[in-house]
């Protein structure tokens, strides 16, 4: 929603001393947000005046271009000015920008400076203004003439001085346009004079009204049209429906002082008719419409419900079939208008129209937003309706157009407001709330009085009387008796209006801990971006077809948005893949991506036997969605010049660096990998990491399916299958993760701190060989293996085992180097020997090795 603070300021609540900035912020920290403050409006520079043509004469070298005679100052010699604009009069008065002036090229929007010049040999001393030459917005087929501010017979031409100032006249200056941003809950601030109430609230500032009498333009007797009652056929729909006739009308040109507003806030103008039902819409919050009085041929105006195939041409010249949930607006029988929402076309002002009837309601918030789903079509009017219109409001903003049109519009003076039609009740009950000063104080922590509950409130409508002992009771206005229904509701008011930073800031009490989980979940993340990676946030709803879902455990949505949305994920790695193609596609070349998040099972929980029960009775299991946490990352290097690369042992180490960082032991006498299959995965590709023993007790869930169905698997590590691949348009190897932070969090290992040692190490080198014949005979010959042997049998002393290289013909040969250190003492080196000694005694024994001297 956009607010002119010009309109604000000049209407209903001073704040010429303040800045927009100070309002914007103000308004912000009164619940209703500023997003942005933009300028709207040509600063022109003077003189720019109200002047008078005297005499026009067709310029002696051109057809089209005439020479006015023109008064600027009474007294004042009249000034020679060319004038090409064919609407022109003599008796017209108009604004003349004279030399060194600046106003608006109407082409481009530049600057333009007048001069004295000649024009076709003819010396011009100004220029008649437009009012696109003034920056007023204004319909094309009327901004191309002279902006007439009053024709030579109209009454309000004694109004005008001649010379004064056009600019204060027309208000033309920079205006301030506050974005704000509307709440659903809050249709009475919809509109300038809603937030003027709450700005004059919340700067503590009289609320000013505009003022203006209808009586003086009415006129009981003045006949319009046929039309002479209104009905409703369902007051549900249509709580209170109002029809004011209003004769001798004239359509023109858009008022400059209500179009430039209209124009400051984004609204289109159209004629002086239209732009006035809009400007009062905007004004108060109350959509209007007007019907030309000689376009409807019944004898009433009916409110109904559609019925099944009628149709109707709406405004934007759309033929809109329609349905019985869709509310109409009938003269006698025949559709004039979708209620609520948008006009016909076939009763629509023209320039011909001199009577009209002017419409004011109130529709049903449902009965409206479903229409306009239904057909497709919103506008300012249903977005207004759907929000809430206050019933009780409605015949003061009827009123206060119709004032508007009578004054401005009138034919040879002002037009006659005939008498009202109306249908329905727009009485409201009193609603009444009880606050308790003691509540006010348990939860804001702040100690109020009934008086100053009073100052707070009543500048927003509400009536405060003072009640039993400590509680007030208090009056809720009309037009928010929908958001105001509880105590709690009038705290808030309280609470805002005496700003949020009026409450202390205090520490919470009792004793904070982070999970072990979470601290899991934050040092990975550290971790892996660290690495250069980035997080990535995937949906966690997929479709059945997804790699790695096994249906008999999946969690279905009940009300999916689309057949893409069906079921909770069971795995981190398809979203991962999506965002791989999705930034592969938009020209990334190295993508490298984690995401951390819970996957979804269907779990059942057998019921506990009862005593009670027969035991051949049948019971029924419980059925629950099973949570758990995971980590997944996805690498890809599709530069190919570049020295980086991302293949298998590139993802496995980035795998066990995180897993290092979580002092989680990679020994290999704790865990070890294997080949594994996953769904998804290149079959030859792909290894777990699974711990040597059973899980610690809390860890040992199983997901029942694929590889995390093993207890004792934290992990995988692999290649996308290159079908799968090719099948989201990846042309690029991928690799990717995947592990279970539920079960890598509780094998962690608190931190422990130990000195470190002042003695020297040893390091002894060992090349173990395997003949051909070993290696056919004995399958448990490999890396890990050799490992866990070699620190099982190095005792204590050997602290660390590093693999060197691996020489392969017929047989094999490991070369690894052992690193012994006593951090107590230091060893010798015969002691060193013989720790030797005794792993070459255990690697002969168990895996028939031999050593080279």
């Amino acid at each position: 929603m956009k607010v002119s603070l010009d309109w604000l300021n000049s209407d209903y609540v001073d704040l010429s001393d303040l800045s927009h900035e100070q309002v914007a912020e103000k308004l912000t920290m009164g619940a209703f947000e500023v997003e942005e403050v933009t300028v709207h409006g040509s600063d022109l520079e003077g003189p720019v005046v109200v002047g008078e043509i005297l005499e026009i004469h067709q310029h002696p070298n051109a057809d089209k271009i005439r020479l006015t005679r023109t008064r600027v100052k009474a007294g004042d010699e009249p000034l020679d000015i060319v004038c090409g604009a064919q609407n022109i009069e003599v008796g017209q008065i108009i604004p003349v920008a004279l030399p060194g002036a600046k106003v608006v090229n109407r082409h481009d929007g530049s600057p333009l400076p007048i001069k004295a010049s000649a024009i076709r040999g003819v010396k011009s001393n100004g220029m008649l203004c437009s009012a696109a030459e003034l920056g007023i917005a204004c319909d094309d087929k009327f901004g191309e003439g002279i902006l007439v501010l009053a024709d030579k017979d109209s009454p309000k031409k004694s109004g005008f001085t001649l010379g004064a100032d056009a600019r204060e006249l027309l208000q033309i200056k920079p205006d301030h346009i506050m974005h704000v941003e509307p709440r659903s809950n809050r249709g009475d601030a919809l509109c300038v004079a809603g937030l003027a109430r709450e700005i004059a609230a919340l700067f503590n500032r009289p609320l000013k009204q505009p003022t203006w009498n209808l009586e003086q333009y009415e006129n009981k007797e003045a006949k319009v049209g046929t039309i002479n009652s209104v009905k409703l056929e369902n007051e549900e729909d249509c709580p209170f429906f109002s029809l004011i006739p209003i004769k001798g009308v004239k359509v023109g040109p858009s008022i400059p002082e209500i179009s430039k507003r209209l124009e400051a806030i984004g609204v289109r103008p159209v004629n002086n008719v239209v732009d006035i039902t809009n400007y009062v819409m905007h004004e108060l919050g109350q959509p209007l419409h007007a019907y030309d009085a000689a376009k409807l041929s019944g004898s009433s105006m009916a409110v109904r419900r559609a019925r099944a195939g009628e149709k109707l041409t709406t405004l934007d010249e759309k033929v809109r079939e329609l349905t019985p949930e869709v509310m109409l607006i009938v003269d006698d029988d025949t559709a004039i208008g979708v209620a609520g929402i948008m006009g016909g076309k076939d009763s629509e002002i023209s320039d011909s129209t001199t009577d009209i009837y002017l419409e004011a309601a109130c529709f049903s918030q449902a009965v409206v937003r479903r229409g306009s789903r239904l057909l497709g079509l919103s506008s300012d009017a249903s977005l207004r309706f759907e929000r809430r219109v206050d019933v009780a409001s409605v015949f003061h903003a009827a009123r206060r157009a119709a004032y508007l049109i009578a004054h401005y519009c009138g034919a040879s003076g002002p037009a006659q407001v005939g008498k009202a039609m109306m249908a329905g009740s727009d009485k409201v009950s009193d609603v009444y709330l009880t606050l308790r000063l003691s509540a006010v104080k348990r939860l804001l922590d702040i100690e109020v009085t009934a008086e100053r509950v009073r100052e707070l409130l009543s500048p927003l409508g509400f009536m405060v009387e003072a009640g039993e002992s400590g509680q007030l009771k208090i009056a809720v206005p009309s037009f928010r008796q929908a958001d105001v229904t509880r105590e709690i509701d009038l705290i808030e008011e309280i609470c805002r209006l005496n700003g949020y930073d009026a409450i202390a800031a205090t520490m919470p009490k009792g004793i904070v801990c982070r999970q072990a989980k979470d601290d899991t979940l934050v040092k990975a993340q550290s971790a892996l971006v660290g690495m250069g990676l980035s997080e990535a946030w995937c949906s966690s709803l997929v479709p059945a077809s997804e790699n790695g879902i096994n249906e008999d455990y999946l969690v279905q949505v009940l009300n999916p948005l689309s057949k893409d949305h069906q079921y909770l994920r069971q795995s981190l790695v398809p979203g991962l893949v999506h965002a791989l193609a999705h930034n592969l596609d938009r020209g990334q070349k190295k993508v490298a991506l984690f995401e951390s998040g819970r996957v979804y099972f269907k779990e059942w929980e057998e019921p506990a036997p009862d005593n009670k029960t027969d035991n051949n009775q049948e019971r029924s299991a419980k059925l629950f969605a099973k949570e758990i946490n995971r980590l997944a990352a996805i690498i890809c290097q599709a530069d190919k010049q570049s020295s980086e690369k991302a293949d298998f042992y590139a993802m496995k180490g980035v795998l066990e660096n995180l897993l290092s960082g979580l002092a989680i032991s990679l020994a290999a006498d704790k865990v070890n990998w294997q080949a594994a299959s996953v769904p998804g995965l290149h079959p030859f590709r792909c290894a777990a990491l699974a711990l040597n023993r059973p899980p610690k007790k809390g860890s040992d869930h199983s997901d029942k399916v694929g590889i995390f169905g093993n207890p004792m698997v934290l992990g995988y590590v692999g290649q996308i299958h290159p079908s799968y691949a090719h099948a989201m348009g990846i042309k690029e190897e991928a690799f990717v993760f995947e592990i279970d932070l539920d079960r890598i969090g509780a094998e962690r290992k608190a931190a422990k701190f130990s000195e470190i040692a002042n003695t020297p190490s040893m390091v002894r080198d060992l090349t173990i060989d395997f003949s051909k014949e070993v290696l056919e005979k004995q399958n448990d010959i490999n890396h890990q293996n050799i490992v866990r042997l070699i620190m099982r049998s190095g005792s204590k002393n050997l602290v660390d085992v590093q693999l060197v290289s691996v020489y392969q013909s017929e047989g094999a040969a490991h070369t690894y180097r052992l690193t012994f250190q006593n951090p107590s003492e230091t060893l010798t080196g015969e002691e060193v020997d013989n720790l030797v000694k005794e792993v070459k005694s255990q690697l002969t024994k168990q895996l028939n090795a031999s050593f080279r001297a």
